[in-house]
């Protein structure tokens, strides 16, 4: 698994959609959308990593997440040039830091001098496996200081809503994927397997990854009037973060797991 890094600038993009993002992530929530490669033509697998880093102003590192396919797609440019195009990949962002949250790049500089934080010209910049591997330790050992209050997703969020800066799409995830009793209850019967493609974190990660895993919500509530009661056992269904996506990207109601199953490629 390669580990990629990704460049933001703020600018460009609006000051709402950034704070979107932060509520949905904190919120068990994953963004996914094309994200700009830079001149990168090849060289991304699916569930190759990428870190964020925010340029120009309260630099850092502020995302992560995974790359959904191995594609490399010519869109739009994200800056609306006139006449040009972008390269994007599909990201899953599953944490996204609001910028007084970041990983500094102070920090990035002096634990990580191999990089050329300050020379960052464009995204899809591949580092090294120990750069990987201190990046990864450094970014976890910064999320355990950061304190991310649990918050509902805004009802302004919608499925398809698209963003200047990699076209990112939201997710929407009900409130009772995120309640602790409800998810424990799902988890305690169907495992931390993915019900999809069956991918474990803790088996890929180790430690790292135990008792991780998002929870999907079989029904849409939408349709079930307000007096309908949640079964965590059988309206809920543990997910990875990749799987998860897909489920949502079909519209609305979400895609049945069997019917993404089904169309599970080998890798």
């Amino acid at each position: 698994m390669a580990t990629f890094l990704l460049t933001w600038n703020p600018d460009k993009g609006a000051a709402s959609d950034e704070a979107k993002r932060i509520e949905a992530t904190a919120s068990g929530y994953v963004w996914v959308g094309d994200w700009s490669v830079g001149s990168r033509k090849k060289g991304i697998a699916p569930d190759d990593y990428a870190f964020l880093v925010r340029q120009h102003r309260e630099r850092g590192i502020v995302a992560s997440g995974s790359f959904t396919t191995g594609r490399i797609e010519e869109g739009p440019h994200w800056d609306r040039k006139p006449g040009h195009l972008a390269r994007y990949a599909q990201v899953s962002f599953d944490t996204w830091l609001p910028a007084e949250d970041r990983l500094p790049i102070e920090a990035l500089q002096r634990d990580v001098p191999e990089v050329s934080w300050d020379r960052l010209q464009g995204s899809g910049v591949k580092v090294g496996e120990a750069v990987a591997e201190r990046l990864a330790r450094l970014w976890i050992e910064h999320l355990g200081t950061v304190s991310r209050e649990e918050a509902l997703i805004p009802e302004e969020i919608h499925r398809d809503e698209t963003f200047p800066e990699g076209g990112a799409t939201s997710i929407v995830v009900n409130r009772y994927e995120r309640d602790p009793r409800a998810r424990q209850a799902c988890i305690d019967k169907w495992g931390y397997a993915c019900a999809v493609c069956s991918f474990s974190f803790e088996a890929r990660y180790g430690d790292l990854g135990k008792n991780y895993i998002h929870v999907h919500h079989l029904k849409d509530l939408s349709t079930l009037g307000g007096e309908y009661e949640v079964d965590p056992v059988k309206d809920l269904r543990p997910v990875c973060p990749n799987c998860h996506a897909m489920l949502h990207r079909a519209g609305r109601p979400a895609m049945e797991i069997k019917k993404l199953r089904a169309r599970l490629r080998p890798v």
